[in-house]
C-alpha cells in the first residue's frame, strides 16, 4: 500500500510541470532544425529575418539573392552565397540529398508535389506546410515560425512592431509637414492590368506607408486572391487624380516605368510619378520585405507628396 502511494506521488510530481505550464508551453515534437530546406521564398525571407539563415542548406529557385544570408562558408555549406536552389516541382530524393531535418513549404507546393510530404516524413524529416499569412495573421505566423526554429517569439513580435512603427512614423512625418497623402495605383500585372486586392498585403503596406489606394473599390479575382480586376479604362478615368503609379516587378510583371510611358495611353500619366518596386518587397508577407518595402514606399510617397504640395485628401 505504501509503495503504491509513493508511486502515485511520484507520477503526480512528474506531471506537475506540464499541468502548471499547460499546452501553450508544451515541448515541440521536433527539436530546433539545424539543416533547413525552404521551398517557398516567403518562408526563406522570414527564416533569415529570425536569425536562422545560416541553417539553410537549400532554397526555392524563386528566392532572389537579396535576402539570402551571404555568410562565410565553403561551397554548399549552410548560409553560403552559392546556396542551392530547387524548382517548384521537385522529387523527394533531390530534397533528401541535402540531408535536411526540416522542410518548409506552402500548400501550393505540396499540391504540385503530391507525395513529397509523405516520403520526407517517412525519412524522418519534419515537414511544415504553412500558407502565406494575411496582414492580420502575420504576427501569429512569425511567432509560430520562431517557435519551430527555436528562436525567441517575443523578439519576433518586437521586431515586427518596430518595423510597422518605423513605416508608420515615416508616413506621419510627411503628414505633419502638411503634405497631402498621395493617391496611388498599383499595377500588379500588365496583362489585363490587375491591381492589388483591397485587403491584400500590398494594399495594407501602401496604406501604412501613407498612400491612398486609388483602386480601393477593386474586386478580387476570387475569394482570398491578392489580385483584383481593374483595367485600362479605369486607369484612364482616374489618371488626373493620381500622384503615384507603382509598377510591381516580379515573375508576374516585367513592365518598367519606361515601358508604361511608351504605351498608347501612357501620355495620360505625364504628371504622375512612376516607380518600380520589386514584388518581394511589396506583396510577399515578409518581415524583411516589410522593413525594406515600407522604407522604399515612404520615400516614393514622400517625393510625390512634396511635388504635389500641401493639401488634404
Amino acid at each position: 500500500m505504501i509503495n503504491a502511494i509513493r508511486a502515485a506521488i511520484f507520477l503526480i510530481a512528474a506531471a506537475l510541470p506540464a499541468l502548471l505550464c499547460g499546452p501553450a508551453h508544451a515541448a515541440s515534437p521536433h527539436p530546433a532544425p539545424l539543416r533547413i530546406v525552404s521551398l517557398y521564398p516567403g518562408h526563406t525571407d522570414n527564416i533569415v529575418a529570425l536569425g536562422a539563415g545560416d541553417r539553410l542548406v537549400a532554397a526555392s529557385r524563386d528566392d532572389g539573392p537579396a535576402f539570402l544570408p551571404f555568410l562565410p562558408g565553403s561551397p554548399g555549406s549552410p548560409g553560403s552565397p552559392d546556396l542551392p536552389r530547387l524548382p517548384p516541382r521537385v522529387d523527394a530524393e533531390a530534397v533528401l540529398a541535402f540531408r535536411p531535418d526540416a522542410v518548409f513549404l506552402r500548400s501550393l507546393v505540396e499540391r504540385m508535389n503530391p507525395h513529397l510530404t509523405e516520403v520526407l516524413e517517412r525519412a524522418g524529416v519534419a515537414v511544415h506546410v504553412i500558407d502565406p499569412p494575411s496582414w492580420d495573421e502575420f504576427e501569429g505566423y512569425l511567432t509560430r515560425l520562431a517557435g519551430i526554429l527555436g528562436t525567441d517569439p517575443e523578439e519576433a513580435r518586437r521586431r515586427l512592431a518596430a518595423a510597422r512603427g518605423a513605416v508608420a512614423d515615416a508616413a506621419k512625418t510627411a503628414a505633419v509637414r502638411g503634405m497631402r497623402a498621395p493617391r496611388v495605383f498599383l499595377e500588379a500585372t500588365s496583362k489585363e492590368l490587375h491591381t492589388c486586392a483591397p485587403d491584400s498585403w500590398a494594399a495594407r503596406l501602401i496604406r501604412l506607408s501613407g498612400g491612398v489606394n486609388a483602386a480601393s473599390s477593386a474586386t478580387p479575382l476570387r475569394e482570398g486572391s491578392a489580385l483584383a480586376s481593374w483595367g485600362v479604362e479605369r486607369v484612364l478615368a482616374t489618371a488626373e487624380s493620381l500622384d503615384v503609379y507603382l509598377v510591381q516587378q516580379g515573375p508576374m510583371n516585367a513592365a518598367s516605368p519606361e515601358e508604361i510611358r511608351s504605351r498608347p495611353w501612357g501620355a495620360v500619366l505625364k504628371n504622375v510619378s512612376l516607380a518600380a518596386v520589386p514584388e518581394r518587397l511589396l506583396s510577399r508577407p515578409s518581415l524583411l520585405g516589410l522593413e525594406k518595402g515600407g522604407a522604399l514606399l515612404t520615400e516614393i510617397f514622400g517625393s510625390a507628396a512634396s511635388s504635389a504640395g500641401p493639401g488634404s485628401e
